[in-house]
């Protein structure tokens, strides 16, 4: 029987439930639930943008990255491989096969939040099990399992010649590289060659004081009984552990543009639109591996559709490359996203026009208006790619050129909206300019009389994510890109279009004392491990902030006296505090 598209969605949503009782932040689990039909819609059609927000999905698609990382390798001219064929969630979550060779790949993951880490036990430790279950089903820890994957490799039938291949053992992790010191001596095992040979032509012994040795070699009792992992295997533990490599592969992110660099190199396309299209590929590849992963197995056997080769994988990258083109032609796609930023940039004219009172400070907002349409002109025409890219740095937290779907019902309100807390910012200061351009996210700075080095960012979460969220996701963003984890100065870090906003700001008595805010939760969830120089805005306080000075009873001349600027300033430092004690752990 042929697998529907219902039976991958069934199956999907089985894997999702399975992964969310791993998950040991509540929290967490809440925010997959409240999600799930959005969020298995996005893995079906490969479209991963708006998983980016939900942290604890890293988790789950990390392992899909792992098997297209070893697909493309496959294809990938720069690196040496010996495998032909990728098979999914079989003999182990990913298997190598190649004509000598064999690599049983179990895949582990930690939550990306920046200070979690897998430990050595991790990979030792046993899961009880009740005392009427096989007693193999007791060697169950994660090196015990990966081992006797081969065990079921050299049993299976539809294999040839399996007995004749040599094995190899991988446990990929996305734990930071700093951790996992106690077994440096399997991290370091990429070559899978532990054991070396003595000046005598023998081979060493792995020592039994070893950390994974000395785990694996305890007997289970089992009803008076005990029974040793050698009884279930085929070879002697130090044939397994010789060729066991953790490899701490990096996180969702750091392999993601891995994949996206060996695709890049793979395609060869020169100019601007490679890494577009190469974006396109991994979301192409994403679909499919997620949807063949989640086929009957004993089906995907009959059908041959199992294994993935060489050459399979070449077929469809060029398949997909020729509907890249197609979708995103220089003369259409970039001028369509250009012409996202002009449609905002007018209408945005219009409603300030419409809906500023005071003459004198409409007439600077619409500066600021003016010279942000000149600076993103003048970009894009240096760089076609500038507006898909500022698209990904306010909606993803990304500096990618991912291809967006223009006629998304809300993204042009939702880039108006962006745009206009951008001019928000730009109209207290008297110089100001893009900068770190390279950066994950779009950095705009300035300076005025008052306020010195001004450094603000935007993210726009387009109703998909809570406040809390999205904290978590830019202080993640901000700690994976290189150049914004260099960054010292003070960052105001403004986040709008969250689902439920937290906070609420007392803008109205801001030009005398601020009220004293409660929160009617106080056991919601609080980030950690935040850096001092980060400092988180709510959007409805910077919006009733220019509500006050629109009101008919304000008498200014403009936006840059220094009393309103230190006014200003003061109530970002009080919003910020209000944020910090929400939902900041101290």
């Amino acid at each position: 029987m042929e697998t529907t598209q219902d039976d991958i969605r069934e199956r999907i949503e089985f894997d999702l439930n399975e992964f969310e009782n791993t998950l040991s932040e509540e929290e967490d689990k809440d925010e997959i639930r409240k999600h799930k039909d959005q969020i298995v819609d996005s893995l079906m059609k490969g479209n991963l943008k708006d998983l980016g927000g939900l942290i604890a999905m890293r988790g789950f698609v990390y392992q899909y990255y792992v098997a297209m990382y070893y697909m493309t390798w496959m294809i990938y001219p720069a690196k040496h491989n010996w495998w032909h064929s990728v098979i999914l969630e079989y003999f182990d979550d990913i298997t190598l096969l190649g004509d000598a060779e064999v690599r049983f790949i179990q895949v582990k993951t930690v939550k990306e939040d920046g200070y979690k880490t897998h430990k050595p036990n991790d990979f030792y430790k046993r899961k009880p099990m009740k005392q009427t279950t096989p007693p193999i089903s007791h060697f169950n820890s994660w090196v015990e399992k990966n081992f006797l994957g081969y065990e079921h490799f050299l049993i299976n039938p539809n294999i040839e010649n399996a007995t004749v291949l040599l094995p190899q053992f991988e446990i990929v992790t996305n734990t930071p590289r700093h951790s996992l010191d106690g077994l440096a001596k399997y991290t370091d095992n990429s070559e899978f060659k532990l054991l070396k040979i003595t000046e005598l032509g023998t081979t060493e012994l792995i020592n039994d004081d070893d950390t994974l040795k000395k785990e694996i070699i305890k007997p289970i009792s089992i009803n008076g009984s005990y029974h040793d992992f050698n009884a279930y295997s085929s070879k002697n533990i130090d044939y397994y552990l010789d060729k066991l490599f953790i490899n701490k592969l990096g996180s969702t992110e750091e392999l993601k543009r891995d994949i996206i660099h060996m695709i890049g190199e793979i395609i060869d396309i020169d100019g601007m639109r490679n890494l577009s299209i190469s974006n396109y590929i991994v979301e192409r590849m994403f679909q499919y591996v997620i949807s063949n992963s989640h086929q009957d197995a004993q089906e995907k056997i009959n059908k041959s559709d199992l294994i993935i080769t060489n050459q399979e994988i070449k077929k469809m990258v060029d398949t997909w490359l020729v509907e890249a083109k197609e979708v995103m032609t220089v003369e259409t796609y970039y001028d369509s996203a250009w012409g996202l930023f002009e449609t905002a940039l007018k209408e945005l004219n219009n409603d300030i026009n419409s809906q500023f009172s005071n003459y004198k400070l409409k007439q600077e907002l619409l500066s600021e208006l003016e010279w942000l349409n000149h600076h993103i002109a003048d970009s894009n025409s240096k760089n076609m790619v500038y507006c898909v890219s500022i698209l990904n740095q306010i909606f993803s937290a990304e500096n990618s050129v991912s291809i967006w779907n223009y006629s998304e019902s809300e993204i042009i309100v939702h880039l108006k909206e962006a745009l206009l807390f951008i001019i928000y910012f730009l109209v207290f200061l008297e110089e100001n300019s893009e900068v770190y351009h390279d950066a994950r996210m779009l950095f705009h700075q300035g300076r005025s009389n008052v306020l010195d080095n001004l450094l603000f960012t935007i993210y726009h979460a387009r109703n998909k994510q809570s406040q809390l969220r999205s904290l978590e996701k830019i202080k993640i963003s901000l700690n994976e890109c290189e150049v914004s984890r260099q960054i010292t100065l003070d960052l105001y870090c403004l986040i709008l279009g969250t689902k439920q906003d937290a906070t609420q700001s007392s803008a109205s008595s801001l030009l005398s004392k601020f009220k004293k805010i409660t929160s009617s939760n106080e056991e919601i969830k609080k980030i950690t491990d935040v850096p001092t120089h980060l400092h988180f805005l709510d959007s409805k306080g910077i919006n009733d902030f220019f509500e006050v000075l629109n009101s008919e009873d304000m008498e200014l001349d403009s936006f840059k006296t220094d009393d309103l600027i230190e006014t200003w300033s003061n109530h970002l430092n009080n919003l910020v505090k209000e944020m910090e004690r929400i939902h900041i752990e101290s």
